[in-house]
């Protein structure tokens, strides 16, 4: 089901901007405010993948980090559906991040190389990785992780461009899986906004589309609703 169902169907009867107007007179300065310096500090450019996450409290948890640290997508890749946002921990997070579902490694890797996204997977080996710190945020960037039971798959591992690790200065090995996203993500976001010298990157378009659309959730499905009814009354011959 379209979570935007209705503010496209708002936007498809008298066009985007004046669905902007129109919602915009229900919301309080400070709550435009709001949205305006979150969508500012938006990145189109840095993402994070979970490949074939199992346990549901982890990934909810990196939906929030992500959706926090001022991601615009989170992935999944999975043969399973509605993997990331039907968690309590997630639903504060899931309405202002876009989740994307891939239902193999294949068909990810396709859209992220469309992109141009650079793939960075996270691993613990020594010996084959490199450390945080050296992960280049000079283009644009897909942190990829596996589960805690199973790790990165083969696949994942080969196709990736390169592999990276936390370093552990501590008796453990590695971290939860949560975790660790949140301290990858933490450090890369950082990088590559100061290598960006602003806050965010998104379009114009972009930042558009995603201002109706967060108006739209930031009021009651009911006025959405009848917005609606009343501009198509109004263009009804």
């Amino acid at each position: 089901m379209d979570r935007d169902g209705p503010v496209h169907e708002l936007a498809a009867i008298c066009g985007r901007e004046r669905a902007s107007e129109l919602l915009s007179a229900h919301l309080s300065e400070a709550r435009k405010a709001r949205i305006e310096d979150v969508l500012s500090a938006r990145l189109g450019t840095v993402t994070v993948a979970i490949e074939d996450p199992h346990d549901p409290h982890n990934a909810a948890a990196i939906v929030r980090t992500a959706e926090a640290l001022g991601l615009a997508e989170i992935h999944a890749i999975s043969d399973k559906g509605g993997v990331l946002c039907g968690r309590k921990t997630a639903r504060g997070a899931s309405p202002w991040i876009q989740d994307r579902h891939h239902v193999s490694i294949e068909s990810f890797l396709a859209v992220m190389r469309q992109r141009g996204m650079r793939i960075a997977a996270a691993c613990v080996e020594e010996g084959v990785t490199i450390p945080l710190s050296e992960v280049p945020v000079d283009r644009p960037l897909c942190v990829l992780v596996g589960n805690e039971r199973d790790g990165l798959s083969p696949a994942a591992r080969a196709q990736a461009e390169l592999l990276f690790r936390i370093p552990m200065h501590g008796m453990v090995e590695s971290l939860n899986v949560s975790v660790a996203t949140a301290v990858a993500l933490f450090e890369i976001t950082g990088r590559r906004r100061r290598w960006l010298a602003r806050p965010g990157d998104l379009s114009d378009d972009v930042r558009a589309d995603l201002r109706v659309s967060w108006y739209a959730r930031s009021l009651d499905e009911r006025l959405v609703t009848a917005l609606i009814n009343q501009q198509a009354a109004e263009r009804s011959p």
